[in-house]
């Protein structure tokens, strides 16, 4: 996307916004750009602590615990570090928060993108998705569903920092698929019958369901039966590949 994010409205869609890949070994990976970018460090003294690390581990309380049940103490706690220094290195709970999403969106939450590559076919692609999807939203030692679609989602409601960050996430998210059914549709992987924004969110919001269904519980054999019934009735013309 050539236009700044500050002028970027993310819920423009047009058909020139889907060129949104990543280069890897020669293979191009649709991924949404808020899952790519290098959230900045401060300048200044170095502190004693890696800010990524505990960022990830701030990331699994609020996953954990949700926003409003994640307390300074609990937060401290994971981190390994005093309120004094999360202050200076965030700011607030609810800075950290908002990083911590930044955080979790280019760790774990870019995972079940690397399903978009090109030269894969569509419907492959989108079953990778839901498998990636589905075992991140179950993996052990981890908690269940997602934080930006379980946690984050429930407090963009009434917070509107919250609730912006989520919508350009879910908007590039569907951006990325967008440009990977495009793409397959300029090189024969897919008939021109669909719409590829319209296709990718229809995706995205399986993904969303998957998560959901984690956190209440479902199991991952459970999803899967879901996620290859959705892929069939999305492809009902393409056998297993």
């Amino acid at each position: 996307m050539g236009r700044s994010r500050a002028a970027q409205n993310p819920l423009d869609f047009s058909t020139k916004q889907y060129d949104n890949t990543r280069a890897t070994k020669g293979v191009n990976i649709f991924v949404p750009n808020n899952m790519k970018k290098v959230i900045p460090r401060p300048r200044g003294r170095p502190r004693a602590f890696d800010r990524d690390a505990v960022l990830d581990l701030a990331a699994i309380t609020f996953w954990s615990r949700g926003y409003c049940g994640s307390s300074l103490d609990d937060l401290t706690d994971s981190m390994a570090i005093n309120r004094p220094s999360l202050y200076a290195a965030f700011g607030s709970k609810h800075e950290l928060f908002l990083e911590a999403i930044d955080r979790y969106a280019v760790n774990l939450g870019c995972v079940p993108f690397s399903a978009f590559k090109s030269g894969i076919c569509a419907r492959q692609a989108v079953a990778d998705f839901f498998e990636l999807s589905i075992r991140c939203a179950t993996s052990k030692g981890k908690p269940r569903g997602c934080l930006i679609g379980s946690v984050a989602t429930f407090e963009a409601e009434r917070d509107g920092q919250v609730r912006d960050k989520v919508s350009a996430i879910f908007g590039e998210a569907e951006q990325a698929i967008a440009a990977y059914f495009l793409a397959a549709q300029e090189e024969g992987r897919l008939t021109g019958e669909h719409d590829p924004l319209a296709l990718a969110r229809i995706v995205t919001s399986v993904g969303h369901s998957i998560a959901t269904r984690a956190r209440t519980g479902a199991s991952r054999k459970q999803l899967m039966v879901i996620a290859n019934d959705f892929v069939a009735v999305l492809f009902p013309d393409q056998g297993q590949d």
